[in-house]
């Protein structure tokens, strides 16, 4: 299997994107940032990159069915990401209706539409090809002197995605976050409630599984739970492994608002150890 540019296969990659029900009536005319996956001749998968300004748009992944489970889509994903990073773009975004578990696992994370740069979201994808209800999608591409970050709990619900929520806001650009759990409990309403009450919507996140993200690269690894950290899976990286161990506001009790001020409480520590995290680890890098 090669990967090849696309322009010279406009008919097949149509007929490809067609019998995967995905959209071909905007494909642009020059397809020159468009990749094909060619087995014994034949086009059996594509990937599109349109770019807008610094952001690109990735769009039209799809493998034949013959041919997935076999790296195929992982491969043309990876070219269309070195082919973004070699034109200075600064993230990925898409639309998908049925990937976005896929895409989780390849460092996409979740957002909302207004998160999306205006010029993007002018494309013909995001203003009328794609249905509303398709999710969206953001990959912030990693520079020399970015980082990536995952913090881990036991059932990525509560701690985890609070930490998420604030190192995403502390770090901007400096770094790519994630969070992930040793299961899965989904996101606790109550973290969503708090984080809300702070100005930071985390409505939009997913309780992923860690295993998951075995195939990032991360520069830290942080635990704030002991059970996480007992529990840690190796990550064959360099990452740098930091653990606090939290209360658990899930487990408080008595009346809604004393259960919500135990939050609270919580809410405030991991603040105040994310903005240090970030001050401490994610200083910009002075060149001269």
């Amino acid at each position: 299997m090669i990967i090849e540019q696309a322009q010279p296969y406009r008919q097949e990659i149509i007929a490809l994107l067609e019998s995967q029900k995905l959209p071909v009536n905007d494909l642009p005319d020059n397809l020159n940032d468009f990749r094909v996956a060619i087995q014994n001749q034949k086009v059996v998968g594509v990937a599109g990159l349109e770019i807008y300004g610094d952001f690109g748009l990735l769009r039209s992944l799809a493998v034949h069915p013959q041919f997935r489970n076999a790296g195929m889509a992982h491969q043309l994903l990876q070219s269309i990401t070195e082919e973004s990073q070699s034109r200075g773009l600064v993230a990925l975004y898409l639309l998908t209706e049925t990937a976005s578990d896929y895409f989780d696992r390849k460092g996409f994370l979740r957002i909302t539409r207004d998160e999306v740069p205006h010029e993007v979201r002018l494309s013909s994808e995001f203003s009328h090809v794609c249905p509303v209800s398709a999710i969206v999608m953001k990959k912030t591409l990693k520079t020399q002197n970015m980082k990536n970050v995952l913090v881990l709990c036991t059932g990525n619900s509560c701690r985890s995605q609070i930490a998420e929520g604030y190192l995403r806001h502390f770090a901007g650009n400096k770094a790519n976050i994630y969070s992930a759990g040793i299961e899965t409990h989904g996101v606790n309403p109550r973290a969503i409630d708090i984080m809300k009450r702070d100005g930071i919507d985390i409505s939009h996140h997913t309780s992923n599984n860690v295993n998951e993200y075995l195939d990032i690269d991360f520069d830290y690894v942080i635990t704030v739970c002991d059970n996480a950290k007992e529990s840690c899976p190796y990550f064959p990286t360099k990452a740098v492994k930091l653990h606090y161990n939290f209360p658990d506001p899930a487990k408080a009790t008595g009346t809604e608002e004393e259960i919500m001020a135990q939050f609270g409480k919580v809410r405030d520590m991991i603040r105040q150890y994310t903005q240090n995290f970030v001050n401490q680890n994610l200083k910009p890098s002075h060149a001269g």
